[in-house]
Order: structure tokens, then C-alpha cells, then sequence
């Protein structure tokens, strides 16, 4: 039975989850070609002006290192009102954007959350874990 119920929530949440990308691109591609395959089928476009400031954000050399869209990571251990970004380069820019000390994973709050999705609403998305 409750292996019944753990796979019912495992499918659920990739349910929930199916408007994430296939695979992320990294900066230097969605410069070039502004929009990702969705594991829905999907196609999701950047805009290119939130694309050109992450451009005058990031020093090039990282641009192959930074994947977007940039994840919002929903953790229930992290307690109502927070999130977590994961990725060296992604941690960076997101510090970078609010002001924050450089990290190797951040933990966000429901107003710095606001404020990344406000700066950057096509290349930031929630995903959920268990």
C-alpha cells in the first residue's frame, strides 16, 4: 500500500513538474536560439531583453556554465516562503541580481523571489521536490 501511494505522489509531482525544460541551455545558446523544448512537448521562449541583461550581468567566460532558465528550487523542508537555487553559475548571477553574498546554493525568500521573478519572469522557473 504505501508503495502504492509513493508512486502515485512520484507521478503526480513529475505531473506538476512537466512544464520544466527537457534540458536547460546555457546562456551562449539561448543567446543564439531564445527558447527551450519542454518536457510536456512544449516550446518556452526567453525574451531577449531580459537574455541581453543577464548578457551585461554575466563576464562571458561563464556564459557556457550558466543554464537557464535559472530553477526555483519549492523544498517543503525548507520551511512555507522559501526556495533554494542550485548551480555554481546560476548562484552567482541570482546574488548578483539581489544583491546577496556569492554561495554555492542560496535560500531565497518570498520577497527576493519576487523580485528575481520580476527581473527575470522568462528565465526563472519553480520546480517541486519531495
Amino acid at each position: 500500500m504505501r508503495e502504492d501511494v509513493e508512486a502515485l505522489f512520484l507521478r503526480e509531482l513529475s505531473r506538476l513538474n512537466s512544464h520544466l525544460p527537457k534540458k536547460r541551455v546555457t546562456l551562449r545558446e539561448a543567446l543564439q536560439n531564445p527558447e527551450v523544448e519542454l518536457a510536456d512537448g512544449g516550446k518556452h521562449r526567453f525574451r531577449r531583453s531580459e537574455l541581453e541583461f543577464l548578457k551585461s550581468l554575466v563576464p562571458e567566460e561563464e556564459w557556457d556554465s550558466l543554464r537557464l532558465p535559472v530553477l526555483i528550487e519549492l523544498d517543503p523542508k525548507l520551511g512555507r516562503g522559501a526556495a533554494r537555487i542550485r548551480g555554481a553559475a546560476e548562484c552567482r548571477v541570482v546574488a548578483r541580481i539581489l544583491g546577496k553574498e556569492e554561495k554555492p546554493e542560496l535560500i531565497l525568500y518570498l520577497p527576493e523571489i519576487s523580485e528575481l521573478r520580476g527581473k527575470l519572469p522568462t528565465l526563472t522557473d519553480y520546480f517541486l521536490t519531495a
